[in-house]
Formats: C-alpha cells, sequence, structure tokens
C-alpha cells in the first residue's frame, strides 16, 4: 500500500507584496521546504523494519509533491551487519547513492571499522558526509573526506547542516587516531560560518541525546534537530519535554517527513514545523532499489546458507535478555573462547552479540545465523591481567545495566554476586575462580576480544595489557569460533547454569 501524501496549502505564497497596499510596508514572500530524514538501517532488504527500497518510493513522492524537498540521512548504518563485516559498509553507500541523499550525518557506528575505513566511504559516495565534531589531530582538520558542515540549497533556499557525534563514542568505538571534540563549540563555530554564508535555517543531526540540543533550539542557535534511536526508551531523558523542532524517532520502522514553513525576513520568529512518521513497513517498494539490494542478499545467502546444526534448547538473543542478566547462549560463546585459548577465564562484552531474535529449541543454524548473532569481526586474544583489574571490568559491565549497554559483560571461569539497586560502581559483591575469591593482586590469562583490548565500551583498564600466544589461529573471529563450535557438536543445548547472580532478584 502506497504512503497517503501529505499536500500543502494550495495558497503557499501567502502574504506576497501588493504595491501600493497598507502603509506601503513590506511583506515577503513565504518559504517552505520539506526534509525526510531516516538513519539506523544497516541491514538491507530488512522486510521486518522497512528497507531503502520503501524508504526510496517515500523520498520519491516527496520530491513530486515538493521540489524544495531534501533527502537528509543520519547514518549509524555502516555497521554492525553481516555484509558489512565483508566490505566495511560499502554496500549500503552503493545502495544510498541510489536514493541520492542530500547529505549524510555521521553517528557512532560508523565509525564500527575505524575512521580509515570510513575515510574510504566518503570516496564511494556521490553524497556530501557530515561531521562537524570529527578532528584529526596530526592535520588539525576533519578526516579526510569528511566534511564539518554544508549549505543544502534548493534554488533560493539555503538550509545549513551541522552533524556531531558525543564525544563518548570514541570510549565505544576507539580510533586509531581521530577525536571527537566538544559538541557545543562545534556546532557554534559551524553556525557562525554557514550564517556567513547566507543559510536561512540551521539543521542539527546529533548521534546521542544530551540536554543542550533543547537548549540551542530555545536560544535560536539551530532551528531544527533531527535524531532516531529505536532505543531511546531506555534513555534517561525519555521522560522529559522536549523543544518542538527536536525531531526524535523512536520507531525504528518509521522515517520522519518535516515540512518547514517561515517567512524570509524572520525566518527564526515565524518558523512552523509540521512532522509526520511514516512506517516504511506500509509503502511499496522502488522495483530498482528493491532488486539492488535483493542482490546483496542474494550474495549473502549464496556464501552463508551451509547448515551448521541446531540448537536442543531455545536462543534468546533480545537486547534486554543479553544486556541485564546471564545468558544461555553467552555462556556458551564464553566457555568456547576459555577452552579455545586455554584460559583461566574469558569476559566478553553482550554487545558482541547481536540478532535481537529468539531461535525457538530444534532451530536449524546456518553460518548466516552465526554471522548474524556476531556479525563484528572481533578476533580472540589472551591476555594476562590481575584480579584487580577483572574486578574493575566487571564493576564497569555492572554499571550499564540501566541503559541496557552492551559493556555489560558475560563471563567463563569465574562466577559473580552483584545487586543491582545498589548504585553504579558499586554493584559487584563477589569474585570467584575455582570457590575461592579472586586474587587482587595474583595475575591470570584471560580470553577476551579485541575491541575489549583496545578499550572498546570503555574497558581502558585492558589497554597494554600483556598479550600472550595461545597457539591459535590468530585471524579466527568470533563468530568463525562459533560456527566451527556448532558444526563440530552439531547439536548444541545453550542454558544458563548461575555463573552470574543478581541478589535483588533473589525472593
Amino acid at each position: 500500500m502506497m504512503i497517503k501524501p501529505l499536500f500543502l496549502n494550495q495558497t503557499l505564497l501567502k502574504g506576497l507584496l501588493i504595491l501600493g497596499v497598507a502603509m506601503n510596508s513590506m511583506v515577503f514572500a513565504e518559504q517552505r521546504v520539506t526534509i525526510v530524514f531516516d538513519a539506523e538501517m544497516p541491514i538491507v532488504n530488512d522486510t521486518k523494519n522497512g528497507n531503502y527500497a520503501q524508504l526510496a518510493s517515500v523520498i520519491d513522492q516527496y520530491r513530486k509533491i515538493d521540489a524544495n524537498t531534501f533527502f537528509i540521512f543520519g547514518g549509524e548504518s555502516l555497521g554492525p551487519s553481516m555484509l558489512s563485516t565483508m566490505d566495511r559498509g560499502a554496500h549500503i553507500i552503493d545502495i544510498l547513492n541510489s536514493l541520492q541523499p542530500s547529505v549524510m550525518g555521521i553517528s557512532k557506528r560508523e565509525l564500527s571499522h575505524q575512521e580509515d575505513e570510513l575515510i574510504l566511504r566518503t570516496y564511494e559516495a556521490s553524497f556530501p558526509i557530515v561531521s562537524s565534531n570529527l578532528y584529526d589531530p596530526l592535520t588539525h582538520r576533519p578526516p579526510e573526506g569528511i566534511q564539518t558542515h554544508v549549505i543544502l540549497k534548493k534554488g533560493t533556499m539555503k538550509l545549513g547542516f551541522i552533524s556531531v557525534l558525543n564525544p563518548d563514542t570514541i570510549v565505544k568505538y576507539p580510533t586509531n587516531r581521530v577525536e571527537v571534540t566538544s559538541p557545543e563549540k562545534a556546532i557554534i563555530k559551524a553556525v557562525i560560518e554557514l550564517k556567513a554564508q547566507g543559510a536561512n535555517l540551521i539543521v542539527l543531526h546529533y548521534s546521542v541525546f544530551m540536554p543542550v540540543f533543547d537548549r540551542l533550539l530555545e536560544q535560536g542557535t539551530v532551528n531544527l534537530t533531527l535524531y532516531k534511536d529505536q532505543d531511546f526508551e531506555f534513555s534517561p531523558y525519555k521522560a522529559l519535554p522536549h523543544h518542538p523542532h527536536n525531531i526524535i524517532i523512536k520507531d525504528k520502522k518509521h522515517a520522519a517527513v518535516v515540512q518547514l514553513t517561515w517567512q524570509q525576513d524572520h525566518p527564526k520568529e515565524s518558523l512552523k514545523i509540521q512532522k509526520t512518521e511514516i512506517d516504511l513497513t506500509a509503502v511499496s517498494p522502488k522495483l530498482s532499489v528493491l532488486q539492488q539490494e535483493r542482490e546483496y542478499a542474494h550474495r549473502l545467502n549464496t556464501l552463508l546458507s551451509e547448515v551448521l546444526g541446531k540448537t536442543a534448547t531455545p536462543i534468546d538473543l533480545r537486547r534486554k535478555t543479553l544486556r541485564t542478566a546471564e545468558n544461555g547462549f553467552a555462556d556458551l560463546v564464553a566457555d568456547t573462547l576459555k577452552q579455545f585459548t586455554g584460559a583461566e577465564l574469558s569476559l566478553i562484552n553482550s554487545g558482541s552479540l547481536r540478532s535481537d531474535a529468539v531461535f525457538p529449541e530444534n532451530s536449524i543454524l546456518t553460518r548466516k545465523d552465526i554471522r548474524a548473532m556476531m556479525p563484528h569481526r572481533n578476533t580472540l586474544k589472551l591476555i594476562e591481567v590481575t584480579g584487580q583489574k577483572i574486578t574493575a571490568a566487571l564493576e564497569h559491565g555492572l554499571s550499564g545495566i540501566d541503559s541496557i549497554s552492551g559493556q555489560y559483560l558475560q563471563i567463563s571461569g569465574i562466577k559473580i554476586k552483584y545487586d543491582a539497586t545498589r548504585p553504579a560502581g558499586t554493584r559487584l559483591l563477589l569474585v570467584t575462580l575455582n570457590n575461592k575469591p579472586l586474587n587482587p593482586t595474583k595475575t591470570y590469562k584471560v580470553a577476551t576480544l579485541d575491541y575489549l583490548l583496545n578499550g572498546g565500551d570503555g574497558y581502558t583498564m585492558f589497554i597494554n595489557s600483556k598479550e600472550l600466544n595461545h597457539q591459535q589461529n590468530s585471524n579466527f573471529t568470533l563468530s568463525d569460533l562459533m560456527a566451527e563450535k556448532v558444526q563440530q557438536l552439531n547439536v548444541i543445548s545453550p542454558k544458563t547454569d548461575g555463573r552470574i547472580l543478581d541478589i535483588s532478584t533473589m525472593n
């Protein structure tokens, strides 16, 4: 079913000056712009949550209705996915080229594959890619190929576009070189430059909500903000009132159509905004883009259709299940990693496990399923770590419970007790190895992932840890390891065993 377009008022030029009328005063024409906005689309041909072909139909329809239509893409899509582990998100840029975005803002997942891969993607894109506060200290500029801001033009219309990252981005996705500077300072600097270039209005895209954005709207520093986060319900800011020009999409299936009208002589004071959210799953796809998506999906199915085995017990990989408690499949993964490397214990962040799916008992598991569960190209590491650092890591993992963060650790070789009702930083109560408390000064052999070793998700305590040779294939990824494990066992039976215990849930 095609969407029913929103037709604007027929008298779009109300207030046009009529010579000789009313005290010879000057009244300027009303200006109008339509913005189609979407983000968070790492999976191509996604029939469950809406796909690029359906988004293309929405864009085409509004371009027909209003010549002053801009398509703004908010990123958060170059990873993680099965395909992005192979081409580092190049297929997403290829499909976006077919949709002809006016601009793309960078969000945190664009750094999933490090800044050098992101730079390569900018040269494949036929549209500008913007980050206003991504900074390369070697060149004192943004990374190559990335713009700090752009002017979007349609006729006499000039929209200034800015996009900012949260400084915590490089805590979650450590970079080799680039830094993330203060969002507010970057915004103010970009606004000054854009207004000097004649921008009528300023549009800000951001990757993580911060209260400063509502304040900047209230002050009139920016005129419209755009954000999409399917997990905004877990944000501590979800219940707060937000500025009416702060457009926040909370449903993964939805794209936003934002229609702006203003008087050109006083745009800030006269600006009116009408927002409509469109369920992409209810939209008929654009066939040429659908074919493009299907070709990528077919390649993936051809490569990964091999049946590896089945599961005798259910596998639950839903976000909350994985990131707030012990998980049966995560136990199997952590156990396999510990055994593979010969470690005394293993630690993996829950964010390394994905798919947000439930596999019922007796489900057949293909190589594609395993890759979907672990789409990152995480390699396996064996390191020496003191008991004190292990305890610090476990406490850090527990601090992410409230926000259902991927930093929550799944474990093997040790048992922990904690109290989720206590303040973050004081939740861990006991850690035991072989039924004895962990010795804070003793060094242990720990199996983990390169992501954590490099400080990802804030695990800075692991940086510069001594790496050990575990006499195994150093290029093996976590998904490679688990694919081999499932194939070897043929039937797996993931289940919990009480290794992670939250005493606040006990009666």
